[in-house]
């Protein structure tokens, strides 16, 4: 019988004080999750690979807030827990600025400081279905010295997040780019 594969799993996420030169290999690619606590772990695992300034990851979930409202069971969710009711914006804007945002500059181990670019509400052509979007960016030096990019181009970091009129789900595409 052959060994099985271990994943190689960091319990703590490591706070980044310098910048080293990237890895000659990326292994990156663009990744999906329907876990909110696999998408972190994800961020983190890219961290310790000193691939943090190249990431694409999507997350499609029910936020914690919603989760709580209808006890972990999808069938009690409401019509109206989507992104129409004011409440439920307020709920997600709160959840994405004093918890998703913080989880992911923590599981990268880098300060990001998002600026909220726009927030934008769209309506399909028949008026039977809208999408609420949030724009996140960060071009900042995400608190390293201007002589520690020396060894590696800065990068920018774009946060989308998007709610629809259907249902609670929210969607999240986390992309991280370098510069040239």
């Amino acid at each position: 019988m052959g060994k099985k594969q271990q994943q190689q799993s960091h319990t703590e996420p490591v706070h980044l004080d310098h910048l080293t030169t990237p890895p000659k290999v990326r292994t990156s690619h663009d990744v999906k999750f329907d876990n909110l606590e696999q998408f972190e772990a994800y961020i983190k695992d890219e961290s310790w690979d000193n691939e943090f300034d190249n990431l694409n990851a999507h997350l499609t979930y029910l936020p914690p807030f919603i989760m709580h409202e209808i006890h972990d069971n999808e069938e009690n969710i409401k019509p109206q827990m989507n992104c129409l009711n004011k409440k439920f914006r307020r709920q997600l804007h709160h959840h994405l600025v004093k918890h998703l945002i913080p989880d992911i500059s923590k599981m990268a181990g880098v300060d990001y400081q998002f600026d909220k670019a726009e927030e934008e509400q769209i309506s399909n052509a028949y008026g039977t279905s809208t999408i609420y979007k949030w724009h996140f960016k960060d071009e900042s030096n995400h608190g390293f010295d201007e002589k520690e990019f020396e060894s590696r181009n800065h990068w920018i970091a774009e946060l989308n997040v998007e709610s629809n009129s259907s249902d609670p789900f929210v969607t999240v595409d986390f992309k991280c780019v370098p510069t040239i």
